[in-house]
């Protein structure tokens, strides 16, 4: 399936990572984001591949920057995190 499967799976880890941080539920994430919490849940099981919009809304509910949890992503799959 390649690098672009490899780096959703890696993002899905990194929000449920900085949500749980927060301690934030998935709900509360979700209505942070704009999203269904539904959604929330299926992207953190690796069911769901964000859009760009939709990886922007969820980091501005975490109060992160996109390219940074894009970043950290990465770092984990080259063993940086």
């Amino acid at each position: 399936m390649g690098r672009w499967n490899e780096l959703s799976d890696a993002f899905s880890k990194v929000v449920e990572r900085h949500r749980q941080a927060q301690g934030l539920s998935k709900t509360e994430l979700a209505s942070r984001a704009g999203l269904h919490q539904t959604y929330v849940g299926l992207l953190e099981k690796g069911d769901r591949s964000p859009s760009v919009d939709t990886a922007q809304a969820i980091a501005k509910g975490l109060g992160l920057r996109l390219s940074d949890l894009i970043k950290e992503a990465e770092g984990s799959l080259s063993g940086e995190a």
